[in-house]
């Protein structure tokens, strides 16, 4: 089979080289191991969104800001949120991924892709999802394999257990507390997300203040309201270890302004940074 453009991996960077290609007449083909639509849909940003305006829901109910006004907000069902937000994922993969490919008219093959053939003569070879393979020659290849959760080398953090932001995603059942390494925009949303369901929460971040890279007003602004949510912020922080016994995780932190101290919690939630992915 032969292409103008071969792509491998489904994410946001790979569907935009697609439409672009098809807009100028090039034939294209997309190869996709896993679920088609990458991190947004599947695990980022669609989910998430989800789950942070059903956990705003319970924040407000609870928040009690109008006299006059009696509203509550009960324990959290995890395994029916996270039953609802899977059930919206694939509604949404099929309208903006799949049904957008076929208008665009480019195949999606679900497998497996890696180079072969010569540096003159390169071909992707296919391990297909259905178990046959195919060889792919195209005038030009793009890998739009993504990014993975980039997992701090903090001793004993393998052994201890943490979540990602993907994983966090799929949690059924909540922890009482949850410690975030990492206070950039990502760790902050899922932070919130976990405090306004219930949990007690904890910040870390390494550099002195939360969103280190935003205006320091808005950093001032995301610390104000934190502060007013309960959710513990801990700046200019470092995790050194990482343990867990019988009944819970712990770790040890140390900031600028204190030695090291233990914290312990239900779970730990690494998310400072990413790095690329070779996968396809």
């Amino acid at each position: 089979m032969h292409y103008d453009l071969a792509i491998v991996g489904s994410g946001a960077a790979a569907f935009a080289a697609a439409i672009t290609a098809r807009d100028v007449g090039a034939s294209v083909v997309m190869i996709e191991r896993g679920s088609i639509g990458g991190t947004c849909v599947n695990t980022g940003c669609v989910p998430s969104k989800a789950m942070l305006a059903a956990a705003a829901a319970r924040h407000g109910a609870a928040s009690q800001r109008f006299p006059g006004i009696t509203t509550q907000a009960g324990p959290v069902e995890m395994a029916a949120l996270a039953e609802g937000k899977n059930e919206m994922v694939p509604a949404m993969r099929a309208g903006k991924y799949l049904d957008l490919a076929a208008d665009y008219g480019w195949e999606i093959i679900p497998g497996t892709a890696r180079f072969g053939g010569g540096a003159d003569a390169p071909v992707l070879e296919v391990r297909r999802g259905d178990g046959g393979t195919a060889t792919i020659e195209a005038g030009h290849y793009l890998v739009a394999t993504g990014a993975a959760p980039w997992i701090p080398p903090i001793s004993g953090l393998d052994q201890a257990g943490y979540l990602t932001s993907a994983t966090a995603m799929e949690l059924t059942e909540l922890p009482e507390s949850l410690l975030v390494i990492g206070g950039n925009a990502t760790g902050l949303e899922l932070a919130q997300l976990f405090a306004r369901l219930g949990v007690t929460v904890t910040i870390a971040e390494a550099l002195d203040r939360l969103a280190p890279f935003a205006e320091p007003e808005v950093s001032a602004a995301i610390e104000d309201v934190f502060d007013g949510e309960e959710i513990g912020i801990l700046t200019a922080a470092s995790v050194v270890s990482a343990g867990r016994d019988a009944s819970a995780r712990s770790v040890t932190v140390k900031t600028a302004r204190s030695r090291p101290g233990s914290w312990r919690a239900g779970r730990s939630w690494s998310r400072p940074g990413a790095a690329r992915s070779p996968r396809g």
